[in-house]
């Protein structure tokens, strides 16, 4: 069993509420960083939700709830958060295809 940090998942937020990893099955996850940049000149919204297979979001399995991100800035998650397997990071930003995240860290199977 080879474990290393590494990029766990990278896109553009939807512009909806929509998954943006999911741990696969067999496999567990420990996320250390989340990487959010907004490179547009408008600031944005954006909301991440830790969810249960099958799940949906809500105020209950919030991660960040409704963070501005500055036009031109980022923030940054760090700290530790352990997933099981199937269990999923959903995102939203209100504008499709502006804000970028990166996921870092490691998956055990």
């Amino acid at each position: 069993m080879a474990e290393a940090f590494k990029r766990l998942a990278q896109g553009r937020f939807a512009g909806s509420t929509a998954k943006i990893y999911d741990v696969p099955s067999s496999t567990e996850a420990i996320i250390k960083t989340i990487n959010i940049s907004n490179n547009t000149g408008t600031d944005r919204i954006v909301t991440l939700h830790h969810v249960d297979n099958g799940g949906s979001t809500a105020d209950t399995n919030l991660i960040l709830p409704g963070v501005n991100i500055v036009a031109g800035g980022f923030a940054e998650w760090e700290g530790t958060m352990t997933m099981a397997a199937l269990t999923e990071i959903h995102g939203f930003a209100a504008a499709a295809n502006e804000i970028s995240y990166t996921i870092w860290g490691i998956e055990i199977s």
